[in-house]
């Protein structure tokens, strides 16, 4: 019997299924290396997620605890 063909097909679905995960495992990275790679509008999201993650961190009883220990420590 001959098992060529088969195992043609078998290469060539194990290649398809590689690929097909690296491209998904790519897609879940969070990070990049240059941020010229990132669009305008991605950039404008991004500094309003930051905005409101550094508001909420400001109204925050840590952030004000902070803010106190900082000014006991310094001299006037």
């Amino acid at each position: 019997m001959d098992t060529e063909n088969l195992d043609k097909l078998i290469e060539l679905k194990n290649n398809e299924i590689m690929t097909m995960y690296e491209n998904k495992i790519s897609k879940n990275k969070k990070m990049i290396n240059n941020h010229c790679d990132i669009d305008y509008n991605s950039k404008k999201l991004f500094n309003k997620i930051n905005a409101g993650f550094e508001q909420k961190f400001k109204s925050s009883k840590a952030y004000q605890r902070m803010l106190e220990q900082e000014q006991n420590k310094t001299p006037i």
